[in-house]
């Protein structure tokens, strides 16, 4: 385990009580959690409010990598952060920009996104397990994405669009093409996302038993 897991997960052990607290398996989240900075920013960060991925594109913070895109002039595309505070007003009011290091408001950001994801998600898949798919595909690439994905296996023959791995999981609408500085393309990328977290989720389940 990353040495910060042990000062920051009894925390969101805490937040998930308070907003989620029926979240099936919310070791996933902690999975979430190692998955954002960890792989992307190596172990150094693991697990730190201050983690941090800048490049020329994006900005992207803390726990969950709540991220800021900018066009090409530097203007702001999307702000991650300033939409969960529009759609949670009263839990995140005090997340702004310039306390986004903000390590309680963090993980009240990323609880609240997945509890929103999850209830999207749970009438349109199989079974808990494709809703938590759903639900992180969502969080990496967008819910509107995914519903679209789902649009498209609709189509073909064979596909079933309440099932993740092996149907939506292969048909997508995201670029195939490779991102200057990432080495890989929007689909590898929003495709890996899920399946890396379920992986190490199993290794969080004893902290919440």
């Amino acid at each position: 385990m990353p040495p910060l897991v042990y000062q920051y997960l009894p925390m969101l052990i805490m937040v998930q009580g308070i907003h989620w607290p029926q979240a099936p398996e919310p070791w996933i989240m902690a999975a979430q959690i190692e998955k954002e900075p960890c792989i992307t920013l190596k172990h150094a960060r693991c697990w730190s409010p201050r983690a941090e991925l800048k490049t020329s594109r994006e900005n992207g913070i803390g726990f969950g990598q709540v991220t800021r895109a900018y066009n090409a002039d530097g203007s702001i595309r999307f702000d991650k952060q300033a939409e969960l505070r529009a759609a949670h007003p009263q839990e995140l009011k005090n997340w702004t920009w310039a306390n986004r290091y903000d390590p309680m408001m963090q993980m009240n950001g990323l609880v609240l996104m997945d509890r929103t994801g999850y209830a999207r998600f749970t009438k349109l898949t199989a079974t808990p397990k494709d809703t938590w798919a759903f639900t992180l595909a969502g969080y990496n690439g967008g819910d509107g994405a995914v519903l679209k994905d789902r649009l498209l296996c609709q189509k073909i023959t064979g596909c079933d669009p309440t099932r993740w791995f092996g149907h939506v999981e292969k048909n997508s609408t995201k670029s195939r093409q490779k991102w200057q500085g990432y080495g890989q393309s929007a689909y590898d990328i929003n495709r890996a996302y899920p399946k890396k977290i379920f992986d190490r989720a199993p290794a969080y389940k004893e902290f919440w038993e």
